[in-house]
């Protein structure tokens, strides 16, 4: 995307320092973020704060491509969904939901979810779904399912009764 003409036009050679770059300008972002989600999950709750985070990340992913040619605002959008998605990177559903015993097994069962989720991920682009599509619509369909799973942990989310479990 960053390399095509009809988007941002970038040189082949500076692909990578482009690509550097909106990782590590967004990282800043995120990690202040990392401070304030702890509130977030406490004052609204697990499903909201979960549910929100996804919906504003399906919105930026949507965004995304729409952002061409100016990569000022790409890297405005990258940053965003750095904030975004501070909230499931900091999530306290194992701490919440699994026994004290358990949270070992829970949390490499978490990691292993990644790793699936990654392949996964990577298997829809071989199968040729959406290689063969444009930016837009694959940033679309990227986004759709980002907003499906907002409504997922909308319905499937249970906040705890944090009263009985101190």
């Amino acid at each position: 995307m960053l390399q095509s003409k009809d988007m941002f036009n970038i040189p082949k050679e500076k692909i990578g320092t482009e690509v550097s770059n909106l990782v590590v300008y967004s990282l800043p972002f995120t990690m202040v973020t990392l401070f304030f989600v702890s509130y977030a999950f406490e004052i609204l709750g697990r499903k909201m704060t979960l549910s929100i985070s996804f919906l504003a990340t399906s919105l930026m992913y949507f965004l995304m491509p729409r952002t061409a040619p100016s990569y000022t605002w790409l890297l405005v959008v990258r940053c965003v969904i750095g904030i975004t998605m501070a909230a499931p990177l900091a999530h306290p559903l194992i701490a919440d939901y699994v026994h004290r015993d358990s949270r070992g097994k829970a949390i490499a069962l978490c990691g292993l979810g990644i790793v699936v989720g990654e392949i996964a991920a990577i298997s829809l682009f071989k199968l040729n779904t959406m290689l063969d599509m444009n930016f837009y619509d694959s940033f679309t369909t990227s986004s759709i399912m980002i907003f499906v799973a907002s409504i997922y942990f909308f319905i499937a989310i249970k906040d705890p009764d944090l009263y009985h479990l101190h």
